[in-house]
C-alpha cells in the first residue's frame, strides 16, 4: 500500500526534536513491503499547504499522523495543541479519501477521546511497529481489522462503537534488523537546528512516579537493546551524517545497573569519540558510573530530581531520598559532567517548607542548570490523577483533552513569585510556562554559530543568561493564577 506518514510536531523551543518514533514506524512499514513517504510539518512556513501538495503527489491509500504532545506541558502559559491537530486532520480529509490512522505518544495518552475529537478512522495506542503493519496488511486485503494489539477503531471487529486493544511495549531487540528510517526525513536539518541527533536504547520504565505516563506508554518493565546493537546504530548514523552530538531519549539511561555501563564500554572499545547527553535517575548514580560516562563522551545529564525534600519525594512516588540527589550531583560534578535538575513544584502535599528545602538544596549543590515546572500536569491513568479524583480535588472530566494542572491551593499564590525570585538570584534557572528558556531568534542564532548539545549547559555563562531574556526584571508578582482545581488553558 502507498502510505504517507505525517509528523505533526511544529515546536522549535527549546529545540526541534527529530520524530524518532515515526521513523521506526516508517522502517517497519517499508520492511513489510509498503511504499512509504513522509511529510514533516516542523520546518515549513505553510505546513498544511505543503502537506496537501505532498498528498496530491503521492496519492496515499493510508495517511498516518503522529501526535507527539497534547500540549506544551507548561503552566500558566499553556498551549493546547488540539486545535492545530483538528485543523491538520481536516486538511487531510479535504484532500484525500485515504484512511487516516493516528498514533504517537500524545494520542496514546487519550486514544478514545482523540479518536472522537479528530474523527480519524483508526488509531494505534502504544508502540506501533507491529500494530501499524498489521493494520496495513488488513486494509490491503480488504479485511475489517480485528483483534490487533493496540488498535483503536470506530469499527473494530465489526462493532460500531470504539474499541481499544492495549499493546505491550515493543522495541527492536538485540539482533533485530529494524533501524529508524532517518533517511526519509531531513535528519541533517534537525542536527543543524536542534544541535544533536537522538538514539533510543530501551523502552519501558519500572519506576512509579505519581504523575508520569512512561509506564502507560511503554510498559512497566524494561526492554533493553544490547550495547553492541546501540553502538552499531550510533556508528552508522555518524558515518552517514557526520560526527554530531547524540541525545539518548530513554526516560532514564542509567538504570538498570549495567545498561549504560555496557554502552559506555562499547563506545570506548570502538574509540568513537561521540559527545552525548541523557536523562538519568539519581538512583545508584555513583562515582564509578559518573566517571565511566564522562570517559565515554557524556557531557551533560538531566536528572529527574523533582524535589529535594524527603516528604515531597515520597508523595511524588520517587524511589530515592534527598541524600541520594546530593550524592549523585556531587559524583557528576566531580567527574566533569554538567548537571541539570528537573524540578516540579506544587504537587499534592507541597508546602512552603518543602519548596524552601528544595531551593536551599539546589543552591548548595550548584548545578549547571535548573528546569523548574510550576504545577504538575495531570494525565489520565496516572496514580496522581486517580488520587486527585478520589479525593474530589478534580473531576474525572478534568483529566482529559483540555490541559489540567494541579497546584496545592495553600501555596498557589506563594509559588510563582517565590520561584521567580529564586530564578533571578541564581541566574541559571529556566521556568517553562512563566518564561521560555530562549527567544526563538536567540536559539536560531546559537545553532547557526555551531553551538550543539542541550543549551541549558550554557546557562552558567553570563552572555547566555542575557540572551535568555527574562520577564523577571520587568514583571510584577501578581500572576493572576486561576483556580488550580480547574481545567486550565
Amino acid at each position: 500500500m502507498r502510505v504517507l506518514l505525517v509528523s505533526a510536531n511544529r515546536e522549535h523551543i527549546p529545540d526541534p526534536i527529530f520524530p524518532l518514533g515515526l521513523s521506526y514506524i516508517a522502517a517497519a512499514a517499508q520492511q513489510a513491503g509498503h511504499e512509504v513517504g513522509v511529510a514533516d510539518l516542523c520546518f515549513g512556513r505553510r505546513p498544511l499547504d505543503d502537506l496537501q501538495r505532498r498528498i496530491r503527489a503521492l496519492r496515499p491509500e493510508v495517511v498516518g499522523v503522529s501526535i507527539r504532545n497534547i500540549d506544551n506541558a507548561a503552566y500558566p502559559l499553556t498551549v493546547d495543541y488540539m486545535p492545530r491537530h483538528r485543523e491538520l486532520v481536516g486538511a487531510i480529509r479535504a484532500t484525500t479519501g485515504a484512511s487516516i490512522v493516528v498514533g504517537g505518544s500524545g494520542f496514546s495518552i487519550l486514544p478514545g477521546q482523540y479518536m472522537q475529537a479528530l474523527g480519524a478512522d483508526f488509531g494505534i495506542q502504544g508502540a506501533g511497529e507491529q500494530a501499524f503493519v498489521a493494520l496495513l496488511d488488513a486494509l490491503a486485503d480488504n479485511r475489517i481489522p480485528g483483534n490487533i494489539a493496540g488498535l483503536v477503531s470506530q469499527h473494530a471487529s465489526g462493532d460500531t462503537g470504539p474499541a481499544t486493544f492495549i499493546a505491550p511495549a515493543q522495541h527492536a531487540q538485540a539482533g533485530d534488523s529494524l533501524r529508524p528510517a532517518r533517511h526519509l526525513f531531513d535528519y541533517a536539518r534537525y542536527i543543524r537546528r536542534g544541535g544533536y541527533g537522538n538514539i533510543q536504547t530501551k523502552r519501558g520504565c519500572v519506576f512509579k512516579c505519581s504523575y508520569c505516563t512512561y509506564p502507560l506508554l511503554e510498559g512497566n518493565r524494561f526492554q533493553l537493546r544490547a550495547a553492541a546493537d546501540v553502538v552499531d546504530e550510533i556508528e552508522a548514523v555518524q558515518m552517514r551524517y557526520g560526527r554530531h552530538p547524540i541525545f539518548f531519549v530513554d526516560s532514564i539511561l542509567n538504570f538498570p545497573h549495567g545498561h549504560v555501563e555496557g554502552i559506555c564500554e562499547e563506545l570506548l572499545r570502538r574509540k568513537l569519540n561521540v559527545r552525548w547527553s541523557c536523562y538519568a535517575t539519581p538512583v545508584k548514580l555513583d562515582a564509578n558510573q559518573a566517571r565511566l560516562m564522562a570517559r565515554a563522551g557524556c557531557e551533560g545529564i538531566e536528572l529527574g530530581t523533582d524535589a529535594v525534600d524527603d516528604a515531597q519525594l515520597q508523595r511524588l512516588g520517587k524511589s530515592f531520598h534527598a541524600d541520594t540527589v546530593h550524592q549523585a550531583n556531587r559524583h557528576c560534578l566531580a567527574a566533569g559532567l554538567r548537571v541539570c535538575h528537573a524540578l516540579i513544584f506544587g504537587a499534592p502535599g507541597e508546602t512552603r517548607t518543602s519548596i524552601r528545602n528544595t531551593c536551599r538544596a539546589i543552591r548548595v549543590m550548584q548545578p549547571t542548570a535548573v528546569i523548574a515546572m510550576t504545577g504538575v500536569r495531570v494525565y489520565p491513568g496516572t496514580p496522581l490523577a486517580g488520587h486527585l479524583i478520589a479525593e474530589d480535588r478534580i473531576s474525572s472530566a478534568d483529566a482529559g483533552l483540555t490541559p489540567t494542572f494541579y497546584i496545592e491551593p495553600e501555596i498557589a499564590d506563594f509559588l510563582p513569585a517565590y520561584l521567580t525570585r529564586q530564578a533571578r538570584a541564581a541566574g541559571n534557572w529556566v521556568l517553562p510556562g512563566i518564561e521560555p528558556p530562549l527567544l526563538p531568534a536567540s536559539q536560531r542564532m546559537l545553532r547557526g554559530l555551531g553551538i550543539s548539545g542541550p543549551l541549558w549547559r550554557l546557562l552558567r555563562f553570563s552572555w547566555m543568561r542575557r540572551l535568555s531574556r527574562s520577564k523577571f526584571r520587568r514583571s510584577n508578582t501578581s500572576w493572576g493564577i486561576p483556580n488550580p482545581r480547574r481545567t486550565l488553558l
